[in-house]
């Protein structure tokens, strides 16, 4: 109970420090590459997610056998949920978009800061995987899942994109509680495979 304390804190903390970052972040040179304002667009969200993992006084370990390739990835998870999506989104290193809940982007603030990041509104199928390859063309990554909407795999075969397989554990045990939830430490590990384009099964190197 103590941690969901200070989660909530933070939480409120951090919306109430970055209001300011939101509004600079409207201010963007339009000259910069999209891949270069969603860069700096990501920064604070990066590290806000970083920290909703880091309260609960959990470690995170990380396995990667290689670098992951340039240009536009599939980051594919078997079941992504929050938790799962906050560590993803929060520890790979370059910025990449994912698909939420349409009822998030009526918070206040919280859906402002979505909707700058190019967050992908899900609901009507045609017109998510409309707004997924737009941001693909652009040359942005996504995070998906594979009980999603979108079928990641065969989207990376259509487009030719490499399919990075993110495997987490030890998330189930951030909350525990059945009725009264409350966080707790975990040893949490996640893993990338060697990025492969389905189609031929190739591995790819950056």
């Amino acid at each position: 109970m103590v941690r969901y304390s200070f989660l909530v804190v933070y939480i409120v903390y951090m919306l109430l420090k970055n209001m300011k970052q939101l509004f600079n972040q409207t201010m963007l040179d339009p000259r910069l590459s999209y891949k270069k304002q969603m860069t700096l667009v990501y920064e604070q969200p990066k590290v806000f997610l970083e920290g909703c993992i880091g309260i609960s006084g959990s470690v995170v370990t990380i396995h990667q056998p290689e670098p992951i390739p340039q240009g536009p990835v599939l980051y594919v998870h078997s079941r992504l949920r929050l938790a799962e999506l906050a560590l993803i989104a929060g520890y790979i290193e370059e910025p990449a978009g994912f698909i939420a809940n349409p009822k998030v982007f009526r918070l206040p603030f919280i859906g402002q800061w979505l909707d700058r990041m190019d967050v992908i509104s899900g609901g009507n199928s045609e017109k998510v995987y409309e707004n997924v390859t737009k941001q693909l063309e652009k040359g942005q990554s996504l995070i998906l899942s594979l009980d999603g909407t979108i079928d990641p795999v065969e989207l990376a075969v259509r487009y030719q994109l490499p399919l990075v397989m993110v495997e987490t554990k030890g998330t189930e045990h951030l909350q525990k509680g059945s009725f009264f939830k409350r966080l707790k430490p975990a040893d949490i590990e996640l893993s990338f495979s060697k990025a492969y384009i389905p189609a031929n099964e190739k591995q790819l190197r950056a």
